[in-house]
C-alpha cells in the first residue's frame, strides 16, 4: 500500500501563469498571451528562466525584458501567483 501521506508530499502544486506579450516579444513568439506552468510560489526570475525553456526565440534578449506584475515594474525576486497579472516588456532604449 503507497503511503498517501508521503505521496501528496511528494506531488508539488502548480500555478498556471499567464503571461502578457508586447512588441517584439509578441512578434518574436506569435502570441499576444501565453500560459506557464510553474511551481506554487515561484519569483519572476523562475518565471523568466521557464519563459526562455519554453520560447527559445527570446534567448537574443538575454534576459533583458521588463516584467510587469499587476501594472509594476518589477525586481526578480517578486513572488508571484496565478492570480498576478504577468507583462513581459521589450527592453527600453534611450534617445
Amino acid at each position: 500500500m503507497v503511503d498517501k501521506l508521503k505521496l501528496k508530499l511528494d506531488i508539488q502544486d502548480n500555478d498556471k501563469i499567464k503571461v502578457k506579450l508586447f512588441a517584439i516579444l509578441r512578434e518574436r513568439v506569435g502570441e499576444s498571451e501565453i500560459t506557464i506552468t510553474v511551481p506554487t510560489g515561484v519569483t519572476v526570475n523562475y518565471l523568466n528562466s521557464e519563459i526562455l525553456k519554453k520560447y527559445p526565440q527570446l534567448k537574443s534578449f538575454n534576459n533583458k525584458f521588463v516584467t510587469s506584475v499587476n501594472w509594476k515594474v518589477t525586481t526578480g525576486n517578486t513572488i508571484i501567483s496565478s492570480k498576478d497579472e504577468i507583462a513581459l516588456l521589450p527592453p527600453v532604449s534611450g534617445g
